[in-house]
C-alpha cells in the first residue's frame, strides 16, 4: 500500500521523514524537481509513505508552467 500526504513546505516534508526514520522507518525515494519536492518512507508494517510538496505557484499554473 502506498499513502501520499501532502505537506505545506520543503522542510515539513524533511522533518516528517526524518522522524519517520528516527522512529524505525525505513527511507525510501525521494525527488527534487524545484517546483515539487517529495520524500517517501517504509513503516514497520511494509507500508510505503511520501509526502510531497508542490509550490502553489506552479500548481496554479499546470503543467505548461511546471519546468524539471
Amino acid at each position: 500500500m502506498l499513502v501520499a500526504l501532502s505537506a505545506e513546505s520543503r522542510e515539513e516534508v524533511d522533518e516528517v521523514v526524518n522522524r519517520a526514520v528516527a522512529a524505525g522507518g525505513k527511507e525510501g525515494r525521494s525527488e527534487d524537481h524545484g517546483f515539487m519536492y517529495g520524500r517517501a518512507f517504509d513503516d514497520p508494517d511494509g507500508h510505503t509513505w511520501e509526502i510531497m510538496w508542490m509550490d502553489p505557484a506552479a500548481a496554479a499554473g499546470g503543467p505548461e508552467g511546471a519546468e524539471d
